[in-house]
């Protein structure tokens, strides 16, 4: 079902807040540790969703060409963020997995351990091989120049400043959406309308929502 204005507004709400505080912890964050790959999935996860609303919102860019031009800016970085999210951070692929196992052999003895360090170190493991999954039939990366190995420092600095971009790209993107929607969706209800609101709300009944 399209996305009427009101919904746009919302969405849009919604991404701008968790990218805004993304965005602060990811200032503050230089280790690479367990709080990182939280921020990491927690980031890809929304871009990816603002990725998913942009269809939406194309109407929009009529006479805001400041909002095509946004999106575009960043539509690779988006790509890119719906690809791990699909394989990785909403679903954990079965191919991804036996691809990390071929790229990691050492995920075989870190599966026997229990302790939160190699917890993180499989998360790391598959993470890289998320990213280095994402290429076309030549496996040329259609991202990074060449591999990543996020243990090694040049690999980890590039993969966070593009994590950083896709972040800060997605607040301005959702700032445009968020302005262009506040203009064009009505006026919030006054008097007996607005009453009337309520009163529907304490009509309200509630169903699992399917996908």
């Amino acid at each position: 079902m399209p996305r009427n204005i009101l919904h746009i507004g919302a969405a849009s709400r919604l991404a701008l807040y968790d990218l805004e505080e993304i965005d602060r912890r990811l200032s503050g964050q230089g280790e690479l540790n367990a709080q990182w790959m939280l921020i990491v999935k927690q980031a890809l996860i929304v871009a990816a969703n603002l990725a998913d609303l942009e269809p939406s919102v194309r109407h929009l860019y009529k006479n805001r060409p400041a909002l095509a031009a946004e999106f575009k800016n960043h539509e690779k970085a988006y790509g890119f963020a719906k690809y791990v999210r699909n394989i990785l951070v909403g679903h954990v692929n079965d191919d991804l997995l036996a691809k990390a196992f071929e790229w990691k052999p050492e995920l075989l003895q870190l599966l026997a351990d229990n302790d939160d360090r190699t917890g993180f170190l499989i998360n790391i493991f598959v993470l890289e091989t998320a990213l280095n999954t994402y290429v076309d039939q030549n496996e040329n990366h259609l991202v990074f120049n060449g591999d990543t190995d996020l243990a090694y420092p040049p690999d980890w600095n590039r993969f966070l400043g593009f994590l950083e971009g896709v972040v800060r790209g997605g607040i301005a993107f959702s700032k445009l959406i968020v302005a262009a929607a506040q203009e064009d969706m009505p006026a919030p209800p006054e008097g007996d309308e607005h009453l009337l609101g309520y009163i529907n709300a304490g009509r309200t009944t509630f169903a699992r929502i399917k996908k």
